[in-house]
């Protein structure tokens, strides 16, 4: 099992998509806001990670690397992960992934608008920050008035029936809370009962008690709350919102 002062010691990476070669298709929108990876960059800087882990001498899967959102990439490193024997990849999924719906989360289903056109992402800056702040809901609904395709479930997402197998493989699932959006400024009731319903989800897809928090967003009351519902471990990214001294807090580095 992971152990925190492990997880000091280095930085723990959060993945979302990988491609292969050349980035093509929806993987170009993501490489471009440095949230695509190429395959064989990765493989050879999972390997370093590893080597560090044996220096430090830790134990074997003790060190988390992380993957939110989802994405069926994922599933090309089951066989590279059983030769890396100090890490354990965590998959983090939302709420409703874990309850069926695989349908492209709101953000990437804008970027598939605009992935044959990598000049239109400076132009909807702005429309991203305010997705982020609203529900998943209003944001599909938003899009839906912008006339922006919606696959269910999409292609590119690993589908529920795939996570047995990457739990028997030894994967852990945790949640990526009740609803994808910056829940900083959600109340506080509110956010109590939606992370109680995401944590019950997780555990019975026959996942472990951690939350990686959307947008890697948080603050110090919602990781308290997310605490006293039960979550054991929370995690972050290393950006100013998401720099919270909360002792079950991890803070991750986006890999790209």
């Amino acid at each position: 099992m992971i152990q925190s002062d492990s997880i000091s010691r280095l930085d723990v990476p959060c993945l979302h998509r990988i491609h292969i070669g050349q980035a093509s298709g929806s993987h170009l929108i993501h490489e471009a806001i440095g949230m695509s990876i190429e395959m064989n960059d990765l493989i050879h800087r999972l390997e370093r990670l590893n080597e560090k882990a044996a220096e430090l001498k830790l134990p074997d899967n003790s060190f988390p690397v992380t993957f939110d959102d989802g994405w069926i990439d994922a599933l090309k490193l089951q066989s590279v992960f059983e030769s890396l024997n100090h890490i354990q990849p965590v998959l983090f999924l939302t709420m409703r992934q874990l309850r069926g719906d695989w349908s492209l989360l709101p953000l990437p289903r804008l970027y598939d608008s605009v992935s044959d056109a990598i000049s239109d992402i400076d132009d909807i800056d702005s429309l991203r920050e305010r997705l982020k702040g609203l529900c998943e809901e209003d944001q599909h609904a938003l899009l839906d008035s912008m006339e922006l395709p919606r696959d269910i479930p999409s292609p590119e997402m690993i589908g529920r029936d795939r996570l047995g197998d990457l739990v028997d493989s030894g994967w852990l699932i945790g949640s990526h809370s009740h609803d994808h959006h910056d829940l900083r400024f959600d109340d506080a009731l509110a956010l109590e009962e939606g992370l109680c319903e995401a944590l019950d989800a997780t555990l019975e897809a026959g996942g472990v008690p951690w939350l990686a928090w959307p947008e890697g967003r948080c603050r110090m009351e919602g990781c308290e709350i997310a605490k006293a519902v039960g979550f054991e471990r929370q995690f972050s990214l290393n950006v100013p919102a998401g720099m919270v001294d909360h002792p079950d807090l991890i803070r991750r580095e986006i890999w790209r």
